[in-house]
């Protein structure tokens, strides 16, 4: 054989075995995303509230979660825990709040650090996907300044200035979801569920008010 028809033959099969391997990156890159979707759809999905049921105390907390070191602070009859985690990719405090010692809201503050404003929007947006997947989340938008209204460049700017409030709720028979990005000087971004019954006994007790 000679020696061109070798280096014509050589080529072909580097590039043969150059596609496939780009192939093989393809497929690992599809799965890895979706591995991640499926991964953060269960973030926010499993019980009541990664792992535990409304009612439960902080016993149940700690016996669940054996290898979490938290930190805790008691406010009256509320008792809070925390911990940092990553939940749909993102940088995230955990908190869990037990009134008289049953678990009765969990909450996550998206702590991602950002360049730009409209990079916290985007956390929004992609948190809602993950959602919307599972739960017929209803949105509503509060404007107070509308200057930057319909225009998704600024979107994050009008955030930060507190020109604003994007929100979505969900609710059951069981939990209440409220997912928030708001701002005032510094964008605030957070997802919080809440036991129904406790929802609605602080509105029974607001009314006792009146």
């Amino acid at each position: 054989m000679c020696a061109c028809l070798k280096l014509v033959l050589f080529s072909r099969v580097n590039q043969l075995v150059y596609e496939y391997i780009l192939l093989i990156i393809t497929k690992m890159k599809n799965l890895f995303l979706g591995f991640l979707v499926m991964f953060s759809i269960q973030s926010f999905a499993q019980n009541d509230f990664r792992k535990m049921n409304w009612g439960d105390s902080p016993a149940d907390l700690k016996e669940k979660h054996p290898n979490v070191t938290w930190e805790s602070e008691t406010d009256g009859d509320t008792r809070i825990y925390t911990t940092n985690d990553y939940v749909g990719g993102l940088d995230t405090m955990i908190a869990y709040y037990f009134i008289e010692n049953k678990f009765q809201v969990g909450i996550y503050l998206f702590e991602e650090d950002h360049s730009a404003d409209n990079l916290y929007y985007e956390d929004f947006v992609s948190t809602s996907t993950f959602l919307n997947k599972k739960y017929k989340m209803e949105k509503n938008e509060s404007w107070n300044d509308t200057t930057w209204k319909g225009n998704d460049d600024y979107i994050g700017f009008a955030l930060a200035m507190g020109n604003v409030v994007i929100a979505e709720s969900y609710e059951d028979e069981k939990t209440a979801i409220y997912h928030e990005i708001s701002g005032d000087g510094r964008i605030t971004h957070f997802l919080r569920y809440a036991s129904v019954d406790y929802v609605n006994s602080l509105k029974e007790a607001s009314l006792d008010d009146f």
